[in-house]
C-alpha cells in the first residue's frame, strides 16, 4: 500500500472512532491493547525490558499485570486520537473533569516571567496543547510525522486551537525564548533521547538516559517558572483529569547534570500517578556512557 493509502485509511479510522462515545472509544482501544499484547512484538520486549528497569523490585506477576494495562491504555491512546484530533471545542473539552494545581499555573503566571510547561508522553498528552494553547498564548517544538502525509493534518489537528508549532532547530529555541519573555507558555516534551549531541546522562529510575539540556537551558536563560503537565485517563471513558506539577527549581541550575537530574526526578514522580499511562514502549534507556544498552535483544 503507497503511503497516500496508508494515510487516508488512518484518517478514516480516526473519522471512525471521532464519532464514537468516550466509553466506546476506550473499549475499542481495550481490545486493540488485548489484541496486541497477546503477540510477540518489539514494542512487548521493548516494554519489558523498561519496566524491569524502572520497577526492579516488583514481582514477575505485578510486572507481567502492569505491562498488560500498558497496552490497554496504548490502545486507547491510539482510538482518543480521533476525539481529540476532530471534536468541536466544547465538545472535547467537556471532557475534563478536574484540573489538579491549578494555583501552580497562577502562581506562575503572576511571576510574569513565562511558563515553560514540561510535558511528558503520559496518558492524553495530545491533548495538552490544545487545552494550554486555548486558554494562552503558547509555542510548541513541534516534529513532523514520518509519513509525509500525515504532516499537514497532524499540524492543522495541533494548531487548531490557537498553538503555535515551531521547528525543533536554533529558530524554535528562540521562539521558546520568545514566548517566554512576552509571560507566554512554552511547550516541551521532556522524556526524549535528545541524540548525539544536547544531553548528558542523568539518572531516571534506576538507570542513567540520555536527558535533553534544553529545558534547563531555557530555564536559566529566561528565568521562566517550569511546570510539568499531564493528562490522566480515568477510568470507563470517565473523562480526563489535567495535573500540574512544579518542578525542582534545581532546575535552573548552570550545571547541566543537576538540572537534568532535577528534570527527571519530577518526571519519576509524574510517570508514578499512573504508570500503567506512561509510554514505556520507547527504548528511554538505549544510549548508555558505557555503550552498552539493555535492547541488545530486542
Amino acid at each position: 500500500m503507497t503511503e497516500a493509502g496508508k494515510a487516508s485509511l488512518f484518517l478514516g479510522f480516526l473519522r471512525f472512532c471521532s464519532k464514537l462515545p468516550l466509553p466506546v472509544n476506550h473499549a475499542l482501544g481495550v481490545m486493540l491493547g488485548y489484541l496486541y499484547v497477546l503477540f510477540p512484538s518489539r514494542d512487548r520486549r521493548v516494554v519489558w525490558t523498561n519496566l524491569r528497569i524502572a520497577f526492579p523490585r516488583q514481582t514477575f506477576w505485578q510486572r507481567l499485570l502492569l505491562l498488560v494495562s500498558f497496552f490497554k491504555e496504548l490502545g486507547k491512546t491510539f482510538t482518543e486520537l480521533g476525539i481529540i484530533w476532530l471534536s468541536e471545542r466544547d465538545h472535547l473539552f467537556g471532557y475534563i473533569k478536574d484540573v489538579v494545581g491549578q494555583s501552580d499555573m497562577d502562581a506562575a503566571l503572576a511571576r510574569g516571567k513565562g511558563v515553560l510547561l514540561l510535558t511528558p508522553h503520559f496518558g492524553a498528552w495530545e491533548m495538552l496543547g490544545l487545552y494550554w494553547s486555548a486558554k494562552m498564548q503558547m509555542t510548541t517544538l513541534y516534529q513532523p510525522p514520518e509519513q509525509t502525509a500525515l504532516a499537514p493534518f497532524v499540524q492543522q489537528a495541533r494548531e487548531r486551537m490557537g498553538a503555535h508549532l515551531v521547528p525543533t532547530d536554533m529558530s524554535g529555541v528562540r521562539a521558546l525564548l520568545a514566548a517566554l519573555k512576552k509571560n507566554q507558555l512554552a511547550g516541551i516534551l521532556p522524556d526524549q533521547d535528545p541524540g548525539e549531541t544536547g544531553g548528558v546522562f542523568a539518572p531516571f529510575f534506576t538507570k542513567t538516559a540520555n536527558t535533553m539540556v534544553l529545558a534547563g537551558r531555557l530555564a536559566n536563560k529566561s528565568n521562566a517558572s517550569v511546570l510539568f503537565t499531564l493528562c490522566e485517563r480515568l477510568s470507563w471513558g470517565r473523562g480526563y483529569r489535567i495535573h500540574i506539577l512544579p518542578c525542582d527549581t534545581a532546575i535552573h541550575e548552570q550545571d547541566s547534570l543537576t538540572s537534568a537530574t532535577a528534570m527527571n526526578l519530577g518526571l519519576e514522580s509524574c510517570v508514578r500517578i499512573a504508570p500503567e499511562q506512561y509510554i514505556w514502549n520507547y527504548k528511554r534507556w538505549r544510549r548508555q556512557p558505557d555503550e552498552i544498552e539493555p535492547y541488545c535483544s530486542s
